[in-house]
């Protein structure tokens, strides 16, 4: 008798909770990684492995500007033009990061690994191979999710957080071009504000993030192996998926998966999952035209809702995908806490979605 595809879900994420807390870079996300190994080739793909060498390049870069921030700060009155030269160099490097993404790796890096796997179309392969109509690249984090909390929430690039260093950092420059222009006006009252949100942005990066209350990344796991299992044979989109490793740590693995297959925006279609928690997934689809009415055709009989909010703090994977221009779709859940069973049921539903819409293109002309 076939297993239901719930029960193959609560199976795949059972096993995935006795490795334990997939931590970035750590054993068990090695042995997580074997097991989705396994189980894409089980589903007929080809399978290749990626070695990572990551860092927090984030937490590492918040964590020089805030020392940059305060060493400015605590000299703006003595020192003020090298005071205002260090700020001036911390906001600009913070300029870039948010316009660029997080900026080169600083200091030593973690070893992690990406999983890729690949279905081919029918007749996609001998001397001569036919090109498939789409690519529809499934994506999911390897390692287990991490969440900002307390003192943490300052070291993130969530927009409180971002305000935050933008702040401290200007009001060090203005006092120290203050004191620069008309010294000895008692502009040093106005660096003490700075000076201590600077030294809580630095403790706050030190620290790093915490491990979530709940895995909802084992749904996610569970999902790309199940989408795997379901989308075979098939004549006119060719299918990947992929499991990141080390998403917690830096979203490098994203920017090394592009950089190896560089995938056409005009015919990839990247559906991201991450945090299956809570009673409801939501959907959020990037800018571009054309996939709105795919989510709209399945959303009505799966019960997911289509997300409005522009924000994607605690969604991992949006970011260098939105900076390279790929067209998307992101599949999540919003609560702190759910069990595998609900975990499961999210995954059925993330499953049949993607079944749905790769239908559609398959379908489509």
């Amino acid at each position: 008798m076939s297993i239901s595809l719930h029960d193959e879900a609560l199976t795949i994420i059972s096993h995935l909770a006795e490795i334990g807390s997939r931590r970035a870079s750590s054993p068990q996300e090695a042995t997580a990684a074997a097991f989705i190994n396994g189980r894409l080739r089980r589903a007929g793909m080809g399978v290749t492995t990626h070695a990572l060498a990551v860092s927090p390049r984030r937490r590492r870069l918040y964590a020089a500007v805030a020392a940059a921030g305060i060493i400015a700060a605590l000299t703006a009155i003595f020192l003020p033009l090298p005071a205002l030269t260090l700020a001036l160099a911390a906001t600009i490097i913070l300029s870039l990061d948010a316009a660029r993404g997080p900026l080169a790796q600083i200091g030593p890096r973690h070893a992690s690994q990406s999983i890729v796997g690949t279905q081919a179309i029918t007749g996609g392969a001998g001397l001569a191979p036919r090109s498939p109509r789409w690519r529809v690249v499934i994506l999911a984090p390897l390692d287990s999710p991490t969440v900002a909390t307390g003192l943490s929430i300052l070291a993130g690039p969530a927009r409180p957080a971002a305000l935050a260093r933008s702040f401290s950092l200007a009001l060090v420059v203005l006092v120290a071009l203050a004191e620069l222009l008309s010294p000895h006006r008692g502009w040093v009252l106005f660096v003490v504000p700075a000076a201590i949100l600077l030294t809580l942005q630095l403790a706050a990066a030190l620290r790093g993030p915490q491990p979530a209350a709940c895995d909802g990344n084992l749904g996610a796991l569970a999902t790309l192996v199940l989408a795997a299992q379901r989308l075979r044979t098939l004549d006119h989109v060719e299918i990947w998926a992929a499991a990141v490793g080390a998403i917690s740590l830096d979203p490098g693995g994203i920017d090394e998966l592009l950089r190896i297959y560089p995938f056409e925006p005009a015919r990839t279609l990247i559906i991201t999952l991450e945090q299956f928690n809570g009673e409801h997934l939501y959907y959020r689809i990037n800018r571009r035209r054309g996939h709105q009415e795919i989510i709209n055709l399945t959303n009505p009989t799966l019960a997911i809702s289509a997300d409005g909010r522009s924000r994607t703090e605690g969604v991992a994977l949006i970011e260098p995908l939105r900076r390279s221009g790929m067209q998307t779709i992101s599949v999540y859940g919003r609560s702190d806490f759910s069990t595998h069973k609900d975990i499961a049921l999210r995954s059925e539903q993330a499953a049949l979605l993607i079944t749905a819409i790769v239908e559609q293109l398959e379908d489509g002309e």
